[in-house]
C-alpha cells in the first residue's frame, strides 16, 4: 500500500489534482453565487483558492511530504460541499427537483467534516510531514484514524439519505431527515451520537496538539522557532475567523472582512515548509498587535468624542463628526508610535534591541571624541547586534579638525 502511494506522488499528479481542485473551487463558487448564498460564505469559499495554489506547490516540490496532499485533500473536501449544497439549492428549491444529479450532490455535502480532519492533520504535522515523536506519537496517529473513521460514517448517513425514498431538502439545501432526525428511532439516535462525539474529539484533538506544541516551542531555535511562530499566528487568525463565521454574532459587513482570515492557515504553513521569509513574523506580528491596538484607541475616542460634543455640549451633528474627525486624526501618528514602541518591545525584540544598542551608542558618542575609543565602541555594538566572523574599521581623520582657538 505504501509502494502505491508513493508511485502515485509525483508532480505531474499533483498538477493534475491540483487543477482539479481549483476548478471545483471555481464551480462551487459559481454555483452558490447562483443559488444566492451570502457574501460570507462566497468570500470563504474563495479562501480556499491559496490553499489550493499552495497545496499544488508543496506536493510538486515536496511529493514526499504529506502536507501538500493534505491541503489539496481539504480544497477538494470543502469545494465539493459548497459545489453539493449550491447545487441541491438549485435543484430542490430554484427548480423543483428537475435538475439532474441532485441525489448526487447530497452525498458531497459532509464534505466538511473530512475537510476539518486533513486541516487538523495539518498542524499536526508540520512542517516535515511527521508525527511529534515520544508519547504524542501514538495519539496523534490515533485521533487522526478516529476523525477520518468519522469523517466517513458522516459521508455513508449523506449517502444513505441520497439514495433513500421520501427525500426532502431545507432551505438550505441540506435533507430535512438529517436537520431533523427524528430520535425516536434507535439508528438515528446513533448516528446523532457519533456526530457528537466525533465533532468534540476533533476539537479535542486540537486542544491536544495545542497543549503538545507549548514545550516544544519552549525547546525551539532558530529557523524551526520562526516556522512554529507563522504556524501559531495563521492558526490562531484561522480559529478566531472561522469561530466568529460560525457563530454569526457580527454584522456581515465585519463577517465578509474576517471571511478573508480563512487564508491565513495555508499562506503561513507555506511560508514555514518552504522557510521564505521566516525572520518577517515579528514585525508582521508587531504590525498586526500595534495597529488593531491604535485602531481600538482611535474609534474609542472618535465615539468619545461624538456623544461629548452632541449628548453634553449639544453641538449639532455635523459639528461632533468633524470635531471627532479631527481629533482622531491628530492623535493616530503620536498613539501609533508609542504603541508600536511597546509592542516591538514584547513581540519585536530584535528592532527594539537594535534601537536600544544605537541610542546607547549614540550617548557614549556624545561624550567623547577620541578615534581609537570612537572605533572600539563601534565594533563593539557591530559585534553585539549582528555577531560577524570579522570587523574592520576605517575611519579618515581630517587634519584640519579641532576645537578651540588656533
Amino acid at each position: 500500500m505504501r509502494r502505491v502511494l508513493s508511485s502515485l506522488a509525483t508532480p505531474r499528479v499533483a498538477i493534475a489534482l491540483g487543477t482539479l481542485v481549483f476548478a471545483l473551487n471555481v464551480a462551487a463558487l459559481v454555483v452558490m453565487a447562483l443559488a444566492h448564498y451570502s457574501t460570507a460564505e462566497l468570500v470563504r469559499l474563495s479562501a480556499l483558492l491559496p490553499t489550493v495554489a499552495i497545496g499544488t506547490l508543496v506536493a510538486v516540490r515536496r511529493p514526499r511530504n504529506p502536507m501538500g496532499w493534505l491541503m489539496l485533500g481539504a480544497g477538494f473536501c470543502f469545494s465539493t460541499q459548497g459545489l453539493g449544497v449550491g447545487y441541491a439549492i438549485l435543484d430542490y428549491h430554484l427548480h423543483h427537483g428537475g435538475l439532474p444529479l441532485g441525489r448526487v450532490a447530497i452525498a458531497f455535502q459532509p464534505g466538511w467534516s473530512m475537510g476539518m480532519v486533513f486541516v487538523a492533520g495539518l498542524v499536526w504535522l508540520f512542517p516535515e510531514g511527521h508525527l511529534p515523536a515520544g508519547r504524542w506519537r501514538r495519539a496523534g496517529g490515533v485521533l487522526f484514524a478516529s476523525g477520518v473513521g468519522w469523517a466517513l460514517v458522516m459521508y455513508a448517513s449523506w449517502v444513505a439519505v441520497a439514495v433513500g425514498s421520501g427525500l426532502k431538502v431545507d432551505a438550505d439545501g441540506s435533507p430535512s431527515v438529517i436537520e431533523h432526525p427524528p430520535m425516536s428511532q434507535p439508528l438515528w439516535l446513533a448516528w446523532v451520537i457519533i456526530q457528537n462525539v466525533g465533532f468534540i474529539a476533533l476539537i479535542l484533538s486540537w486542544l491536544i496538539w495545542l497543549a503538545v506544541q507549548i514545550p516544544k516551542y519552549r525547546r525551539s531555535r532558530g529557523d524551526r522557532r520562526l516556522q512554529l511562530k507563522w504556524l501559531y499566528s495563521g492558526a490562531a487568525v484561522f480559529v478566531i475567523t472561522f469561530g466568529v463565521g460560525v457563530l454569526q454574532e457580527t454584522s456581515p459587513v465585519v463577517s465578509d472582512v474576517l471571511a478573508f482570515g480563512i487564508a491565513a492557515l495555508p499562506i503561513s504553513l507555506g511560508i514555514g515548509i518552504f522557510k521564505f521569509r521566516l525572520y518577517e513574523i515579528d514585525r508582521v506580528i508587531s504590525r498586526t498587535v500595534s495597529y488593531t491596538v491604535v485602531t481600538g484607541l482611535v474609534v474609542g475616542v472618535y465615539i468619545g468624542v461624538v456623544l461629548l460634543t452632541t449628548d453634553v455640549l449639544r453641538f449639532s451633528s455635523s459639528v461632533a463628526v468633524a470635531a471627532s474627525t479631527l481629533v482622531a486624526a491628530v492623535l493616530f501618528n503620536p498613539l501609533r508610535r508609542r504603541a508600536q514602541r511597546l509592542v516591538d518591545k514584547r513581540f519585536n525584540r530584535a528592532r527594539y534591541d537594535a534601537e536600544a544598542m544605537v541610542a546607547a551608542f549614540a550617548e557614549r558618542m556624545r561624550a567623547s571624541r577620541d578615534v581609537p575609543f570612537v572605533q572600539g565602541e563601534l565594533a563593539a555594538t557591530v559585534n553585539r547586534a549582528f555577531e560577524p566572523a570579522h570587523v574592520s574599521v576605517w575611519a579618515r581623520v581630517s587634519l584640519f579638525s579641532r576645537t578651540g582657538p588656533w
